[in-house]
């Protein structure tokens, strides 16, 4: 699935090149400025794990959930519409969010969620690598026994943040849905996924550090493909849904 992916999104890269990168370009340099990406963090790494739920920490994430929703719905609605019209393409994204304003909140909620997720795996990391290093320097039973418990629970919050990676794509297809309708949904389409999707993350993370030190603004268009792949990616989950959908009705 994920070559798939990839190969289609440099299909809607063809041609537009210049435009989706100063979009994507754009949208991450506003980012950048308000210091919502998620590489620029929203709290000090320290060993209170109880730290992302202060109030600071938490208007941080809020803040930060509202202006990455609304730029990645102007996203993916320039490159959703890129293989249809070139006219008021740009104009037309930036007022979908508004156009649709229920997205404005619940895409907020989405993004929230996914930023405390994000913010927990950054801290979680942090101690997996500590917890690596004690052991290996000859931890005791007990001190292994810990680190164990807290890989797996690091595991089950990156696989929770994958399993809700969808819903944003849901809402944009049909605002009208309640939040909790696109994080089910979600949960169902990744089902058999999340190791697709996590390679891509992964390679993103690659890729764009290697943008970053031969060229700089090779990281951008890294960014740039893997926005339009992960759009790419959701289509192809919807696709593989409504043929198992099909079946279902035909076998039925």
């Amino acid at each position: 699935m994920l070559g798939s992916s990839i190969k289609n999104g440099f299909r809607v890269l063809e041609g537009n090149w210049l435009r989706i990168i100063g979009v994507v370009f754009l949208c991450y340099i506003i980012k950048l400025i308000a210091g919502t990406l998620p590489v620029q963090g929203t709290i000090i790494i320290n060993f209170d794990p109880l730290a992302v739920l202060n109030s600071e920490t938490l208007l941080s994430l809020v803040l930060a959930s509202v202006l990455n929703s609304f730029l990645f719905f102007i996203m993916v609605d320039y490159i959703t519409n890129t293989a249809y019209t070139m006219r008021r393409r740009f104009a037309k994204a930036c007022a979908f969010p508004f156009q649709n304003w229920q997205l404005l909140y619940k895409g907020a909620i989405v993004f929230f969620l996914s930023n405390v997720l994000l913010t927990i795996i950054g801290m979680m990391a942090i101690y997996a690598a500590l917890g690596g290093l004690v052991s290996i320097a000859g931890g005791s039973l007990t001190v292994l026994a810990l680190y164990g418990v807290l890989l797996l629970i690091f595991a089950g919050v990156v696989w929770l943040f994958l399993s809700i990676t969808q819903a944003v794509y849901i809402l944009y297809d049909d605002p009208d849905i309640g939040v909790m309708a696109g994080l089910k949904q979600s949960f169902s389409m990744m089902k058999g996924s999340r190791w697709p999707l996590l390679g891509l993350f992964l390679l993103m993370m690659v890729a764009t550090m290697l943008g970053a030190l031969l060229i700089g603004l090779g990281a951008f268009v890294s960014i740039a493909i893997f926005e339009v792949v992960r759009l790419s990616f959701y289509k192809e989950l919807l696709q593989k849904r409504r043929r198992e959908e099909w079946h279902a009705k035909v076998n039925g």
